[in-house]
């Protein structure tokens, strides 16, 4: 008899419980007892849409696709095309690279803005885009950027160093280092990466197509006409190789939240 009474008590007890939280969880004006005032499953349900659409939502999600446009290959792109269309012969002798740089070093950079005629200018701008554009999106502006810069100063100074009689200009260098830095990207995160083999085989034929154009050009034209710089393309890359292993992450996939710089 004694142990029905305490089941008994129990039960009361968990029902009180109930009741309590269910009086926590209404609004104050479910008090006065009358049944409009409790908040039904469907309203609450309307509210929670309702957050989830507020308008900091919209711009939060308008930011992000704003960082995932390739903001820096655009911004590349579109100086170099701007300087081939406005930059006069003064403008060139100021920004292209030439033997005598020591105290003008902003030549160490500018002479990759411009380019000899149409088809160097639109073969690197392809070039660039093809191979930086899904880069960019993986690693971020600022990585990127340092990556791009770097492989252009040091071509600049492989050219100096190598061939210090000659002049340079072009990008070449830079999407070299582009090209380069591909290898610590793949390393770092090839089991993440999408359509992995056929990037991967894309880069190899685009790199053996190059070597081999260049092989020809030598045989053919004895590199006249026009004068392929090998020191600015064999530094830049180097510098893409070495550069990447030390600036680029792990990428995180996109079910992830991820930071781009």
């Amino acid at each position: 008899m004694s142990a029905q009474l305490d089941s008994n008590n129990v039960s009361e007890n968990n029902n009180n419980s109930v009741k309590d939280v269910r009086l926590l969880l209404l609004p104050d004006s479910a008090s006065d007892g009358n049944p409009t005032s409790v908040i039904s499953p469907n309203e609450v349900h309307k509210t929670f849409i309702d957050d989830l659409t507020r308008p900091a939502d919209v711009g939060r999600t308008w930011r992000k696709r704003v960082r995932r446009v390739p903001w820096f290959i655009l911004l590349m792109c579109f100086m170099q095309i701007s300087l081939h269309w406005i930059a006069n012969e003064c403008m060139q002798k100021r920004l292209i690279f030439k033997p005598e740089w020591m105290g003008e070093y902003w030549r160490l950079l500018t002479y990759m803005m411009l380019h000899s005629d149409y088809w160097h200018l639109t073969l690197n701008i392809c070039l660039q885009c093809f191979i930086g554009i899904c880069l960019e999106l993986e690693q971020g502006h600022c990585r990127l950027a340092v990556v791009y810069i770097v492989g252009g100063v040091a071509g600049s100074l492989a050219n100096a160093w190598l061939q210090p009689h000659l002049l340079l200009m072009g990008a070449s260098a830079g999407v070299y280092a582009m090209l380069g830095s591909h290898v610590p990207h793949l390393v770092l995160n090839f089991s993440q990466l999408s359509h992995r083999y056929a990037r991967t085989a894309s880069l190899l034929i685009l790199f053996l197509s190059d070597v081999g154009f260049t092989i020809h050009h030598f045989c053919h034209n004895h590199n006249r006409n026009p004068r392929i710089s090998l020191e600015a393309h064999i530094g830049g890359g180097v510098a893409g190789i070495l550069c990447g292993f030390i600036v680029y992450q792990r990428y995180r996939p996109t079910t992830q939240k991820a930071n781009y710089f």
